[in-house]
């Protein structure tokens, strides 16, 4: 029998879903272990006040925090793991985070491959570049990606999801927004990856992989979207050492400094992000080579030297 280790952090369930999806139609001679990861003290959801703020600078600066013991062995052999996460600020979330830098995390991790899975507003890239790093770090190897994202216009996709997060409703906002989140025909359309992932297993190789998944549309991108998460990223780690600066997570003399760099965000969002979206496509004939360079780039799984 071969054996699957699915590691999931999800606050809402939507990341589970998806995940439960592509292994939907594994080989039944796989066996597939779920390990949901929990955070301690766990995060709130729904968001509540500055909570969801006042877990910015620890999720960009990749700062470790506590979850429950892990379930499954770290000393046994898998033949595939399954990473599954949402995204945090351009990052990772922090019980992600934690998580790979364990020692449990080395061990299991070790010459195994692993396949990501998404689920994400829309911008992702810049959390799947840390993944990467932290994967090579335990010895893991990248061998595919599927990222899920809300497909709505970028503002649009900003209400509903704020709206969700302070209600932990996914319905029409006031009747008229679109749900928020991965749709739910993206959500039951993902078992298409399965049946590709199952052979790879079941045949233990994995070369090509990603090209096959890509080819499933695992991955689709907007070039526009990429150049405003990164600049978007190196300004998140601005604020993030600005606000750390008065303490650690919780502490209140940094709550005026997680509401100023809330609303600069819904500024940044709201008036400069469609300015920049402009600009980005007013220069894009001559930044043309370059662009979709970095777009086969992040749609793949190689990590930059």
């Amino acid at each position: 029998m071969k054996k699957v280790l699915v590691i999931t952090y999800s606050q809402s369930g939507q990341l589970d879903d998806i995940v439960s999806r592509v292994t939907s139609e594994f080989s039944k001679d796989i066996n597939i272990y779920h390990e949901k990861l929990i955070s301690i003290p766990t995060f709130p959801f729904p968001w509540k006040g500055i909570s969801f703020y006042d877990a910015m600078p620890e999720s960009v600066t990749m700062t470790p925090s506590k979850i429950k013991q892990v379930t499954f062995n770290p000393k046994d052999k898998f033949d595939l793991i399954i990473l599954g996460y949402p995204i945090w600020f351009l990052s990772p979330p922090i019980p992600i985070t934690t998580f790979l830098k364990t020692n449990e995390a080395r061990l299991v991790m070790n010459n195994i491959p692993v396949i990501t899975v998404i689920g994400a507003r829309n911008m992702w890239v810049m959390a799947q570049e840390e993944i990467k790093k932290m994967i090579s770090h335990n010895s893991g190897k990248l061998v595919g990606n599927i990222a899920l994202h809300d497909r709505h216009y970028n503002l649009t996709s900003v209400v509903t999801i704020i709206y969700w997060m302070v209600t932990g409703k996914k319905e029409k906002y006031l009747g008229i927004f679109p749900k928020p989140g991965v749709s739910n025909k993206d959500i039951s359309e993902s078992n298409r990856f399965s049946t590709v992932i199952s052979n790879a297993v079941s045949n233990n190789s994995f070369i090509g992989l990603q090209q096959k998944l890509l080819d499933l549309k695992s991955v689709e991108l907007s070039p526009s979207i990429i150049s405003i998460e990164e600049k978007g990223k190196r300004i998140f780690k601005i604020w993030a050492k600005f606000i750390l600066k008065k303490g650690g997570v919780g502490s209140p003399q940094r709550v005026t400094r997680l509401k100023m760099f809330k609303y600069y965000l819904m500024f940044v969002i709201f008036f400069i992000s469609p300015i920049a979206t402009l600009i980005f496509y007013l220069t894009w004939p001559l930044l043309f080579f370059r662009i979709m360079k970095k777009k086969k780039y992040y749609s793949g799984v190689e990590l930059k030297s």
